[in-house]
């Protein structure tokens, strides 16, 4: 597993917090992935059950189901990045490349780039791996037809999807990644040409058998449901806190929520919880939000109290 000591809490305080903190440290329990695997793979079978029946009401219901647990699976993904999925890296690296594929993710573009966002959050050295155009809601003024256009791109993806086929191309060619070394270059590669050979692959089968299989059980439940899922589940981590302050307190948000809704984020509304301790297991991050809660500057009570006030614009 590996160290992520230069996480940006406060410069002051993060070792002191984390050593006050280490009571909650368990090992990870690769039985617990595996259920929530198991769990994701039935629901999404279900949905293409569904998705692939001839009655409207049944189709809707499957391509809601699909495209929420692709979402989900990116959730899940999150969790391989880090290695708390298994204790072993190669476990974690085959099920985070398997659960990015049907929202065009490279495990390892994804890995690194996310790696990087907890070492540098807090400065103007940050970046996240999914780009949402106006990522923090830091831009000023603007008219209505820009913020419109600023939350479509989000919503959609956009620019997710867009840069998801300019890194294809480059693979294609066999380049290498701005910035990134050449072994991670060639990882980046094979994600993109596996993401492309698997697509490829259903795509024929599906026009040789006469299949709408690609259609309702891929493509539209993408774009019409995931993209915006997970736009929403990662909107509240960063958006409209003090993204250049280096205390984790200040420039992360936490939302406590249910228990349905911690399941289906993989535990994403502790956020705050997750950089203030990257490598603790998600299963702890409940406990460790009951050691913190009174130091948070960014909370809801939930995900509607949240949205809520973003739209009454309190939610800062």
């Amino acid at each position: 597993m590996e160290s992520q000591a230069d996480e940006t809490v406060a410069p002051e305080s993060a070792a002191e917090l984390r050593a006050s903190l280490k009571h909650l440290r368990t090992e990870t329990r690769g039985a617990i992935f595996t259920l929530k695997l198991l769990l994701c793979g039935a629901l999404t079978t279900a949905g293409l059950v569904l998705a692939l029946q001839p009655t409207p009401w049944a189709r809707i219901a499957g391509v809601v189901l699909i495209g929420c647990m692709f979402a989900h699976a990116a959730e899940l993904q999150h969790e391989t990045l880090h290695n708390l999925a298994f204790r072993n890296k190669r476990a974690n690296t085959i099920a985070g490349t398997l659960l990015g594929l049907p929202m065009l993710i490279s495990f390892t573009a994804y890995r690194v780039a996310h790696l990087r966002h907890h070492r540098y959050l807090g400065t103007a050295m940050n970046r996240e791996f999914f780009d949402y155009g106006d990522q923090y809601g830091d831009a000023e003024g603007g008219s209505g037809f820009r913020r419109a256009m600023d939350w479509t791109a989000r919503f959609t993806m956009f620019h997710h999807y867009r840069l998801f086929l300019v890194n294809l191309g480059r693979s294609l060619l066999g380049r290498d990644f701005d910035g990134e070394t050449r072994t991670v270059s060639r990882r980046i590669r094979y994600d993109h040409l596996l993401i492309l050979a698997v697509l490829v692959t259903l795509t024929v089968v599906s026009v040789v058998t006469g299949s709408p299989f690609m259609l309702w059980a891929w493509l539209v439940p993408l774009l019409t449901v995931a993209a915006p899922v997970h736009a929403l589940i990662e909107l509240p981590e960063h958006h409209g806190c003090e993204t250049l302050n280096v205390d984790v307190f200040a420039n992360t948000r936490s939302v406590r929520s249910n228990r349905l809704m911690t399941w289906f984020t993989n535990g994403n509304n502790f956020h705050v919880e997750h950089h203030v301790m990257p490598n603790l297991p998600i299963s702890r991050l409940p406990n460790l939000h009951v050691e913190i809660r009174d130091r948070l500057h960014h909370f809801h009570t939930g995900y509607f109290d949240y949205f809520k006030k973003l739209i009454i614009g309190q939610s800062r």
